[in-house]
């Protein structure tokens, strides 16, 4: 059956000389995993393969098969031209990141157009921006938990002494595992949730604070998304963001 979507490229992969996985999350679907030609001597599928980059927003005709599990693209369009984004260099490092970090959190989401529509949105905010960028990657993934289902349940007036990474809830007693943080951290997560695109440049992290902002939040994801791995790129980011 072809059915007609939009999508934001995850990961492209090559399976052989004349193939390559791509995964989109697409509006219709959720993730999908597609078998496309990859042959780098013929100009066709040089086009395709640059339509088919990390985060590009394509349009696309397919024909899905719910029993498979590669799917095959009929037509392919770039639904969204960037204009800074490939060749901003620091918004390049965080497209890098959120690419790395899409592929691990959304490789078996299912169709969420809600969230399809905070990723695209948070995407051409991003290649329209022109400052402001040092914090973004920090609320994108903290705003994020809220579509994915594990928006931390905390009481912003009252902050308890304790965050239960596991749980996603602050609490007054120490939590019986690991995986909880206390005092000047726990008290921060208030302000982290306040923080959206529009106004975190009115809040003032250090560079120290955000970098263990960065590590808690991935071992939240890691908790609460099955087949979560680390990140390579965060590395990467830390350092051109330092």
């Amino acid at each position: 059956m072809l059915e007609k979507t939009s999508g934001i490229v995850l990961h492209y992969n090559r399976y052989n000389d004349d193939s390559a996985i791509v995964d989109v999350y697409t509006l219709s679907r959720g993730s999908v995993s597609f078998l496309v030609r990859d042959r780098r001597r013929q100009r066709k599928s040089s086009t395709q393969t640059m339509l088919l980059r990390p985060l590009n927003i394509i349009e696309l005709v397919f024909d899905y098969r719910p029993s498979a599990s590669l799917q095959r693209i009929q037509e392919l369009h770039i639904g969204q031209c960037y204009t800074s984004l490939p060749y901003n260099p620091i918004k390049g490092t965080i497209a890098l990141f959120l690419s790395e970090f899409l592929h691990n959190a959304l490789r078996r989401e299912v169709q969420n157009p809600d969230l399809y529509h905070y990723i695209l949105y948070n995407l051409q905010w991003l290649d329209a921006a022109q400052e402001g960028l040092a914090n973004f990657h920090v609320v994108f993934l903290t705003r994020m938990t809220f579509y994915l289902g594990f928006w931390p349940n905390i009481d912003r007036r009252n902050m308890l002494p304790f965050f239960d990474l596991k749980d996603s809830i602050a609490t007054d007693t120490e939590p019986e595992h690991n995986f909880f943080i206390k005092g000047e951290e726990a008290a921060l997560m208030p302000k982290l949730l306040r923080m959206d695109i529009h106004n975190m440049h009115r809040f003032r992290l250090t560079r120290e604070q955000r970098g263990r902002v960065l590590d808690l939040l991935t071992v939240y994801y890691r908790l609460h998304v099955p087949e979560f791995r680390e990140l390579r790129s965060l590395a990467v980011l830390r350092e051109v963001l330092a």
